[in-house]
C-alpha cells in the first residue's frame, strides 16, 4: 500500500505542481492593472537602465538613463522611440512584434491556458515559456518563481537583434499619473 502511495505522489505531483504554478501565474496576472519598476535592457552587447510605467492593455513608457534622453511609448499599436536631445522620433507599428503578445495581459493569460506542461521551463529565480506565432513572433515570457509577477522578456527586436528585457523591483497597481503624452517631434 505505501508503495502505491509514492508512486501516486511521484506520478502525480509535478502535474499538480504545474498546474498550482500556471493557475498561480494566471491569478497574479489578472489582478494586474498596472506596473511600475526599474528595468535592465541587454542588446546587441548594449546594456541599459532606467524606469517604466506598464498600464495593461497596451501602454508602456519607459524612461532610460543616458545623455540621449531616450524614451519608448508603447500606445494605440505604434511603438514611439524618442530622442530628445536630438529631437527625433520614430514610430514602429506594434502589430507583428512582441510587444503585441507583453502588453497585453489577455494574450499571455490565453497563451499560458494553451501551452503544454512541458514548455514552462525554470531559469534561476523565474519561470518562462515561449511564444512563436504565425506571423513569426518569438518572446519568451519571465515569471518571478516567489511572487508569480512578470519579470521580463527575450524576443528580437526590428534590427533582428536579440534583446532581454529585465524587470527590477515591479510595484503593482501603484497608481500613477502617467498620461502617456508623446513629446510633439514630427508626429
Amino acid at each position: 500500500m505505501r508503495f502505491f502511495i509514492i508512486l501516486f505522489l511521484i506520478i502525480f505531483y509535478p502535474f499538480n505542481s504545474f498546474s498550482n504554478i500556471t493557475d498561480d501565474i494566471a491569478k497574479k496576472l489578472n489582478e494586474t492593472n498596472n506596473l511600475i519598476f526599474s528595468f535592465e535592457q541587454k542588446s546587441n552587447n548594449l546594456n541599459e537602465k532606467g524606469e517604466c510605467y506598464l498600464l495593461f492593455p497596451g501602454n508602456l513608457k519607459c524612461i532610460y538613463t543616458g545623455e540621449e534622453g531616450k524614451e519608448i511609448y508603447v500606445k494605440n499599436n505604434s511603438l514611439y522611440i524618442i530622442k530628445h536631445k536630438f529631437k527625433r522620433s520614430y514610430r514602429y507599428p506594434i502589430k507583428n512584434s512582441a510587444f503585441n503578445i507583453v502588453l497585453d495581459k489577455n494574450k499571455i493569460l490565453e497563451n499560458l491556458k494553451s501551452i503544454d506542461q512541458s514548455k514552462i521551463g525554470s531559469q534561476n529565480d523565474n519561470y518562462f515559456y515561449e511564444i512563436r506565432t504565425e506571423d513569426g513572433v518569438f518572446v519568451k515570457i519571465f515569471f518571478n518563481k516567489k511572487t508569480k509577477l512578470l519579470k521580463g522578456w527575450e524576443t528580437i527586436s526590428y534590427n533582428q537583434e536579440p534583446v532581454k528585457f529585465t524587470i527590477i523591483n515591479p510595484k503593482i497597481n501603484t497608481e500613477f499619473k502617467e498620461k502617456f503624452i508623446l513629446p510633439s517631434y514630427g508626429f
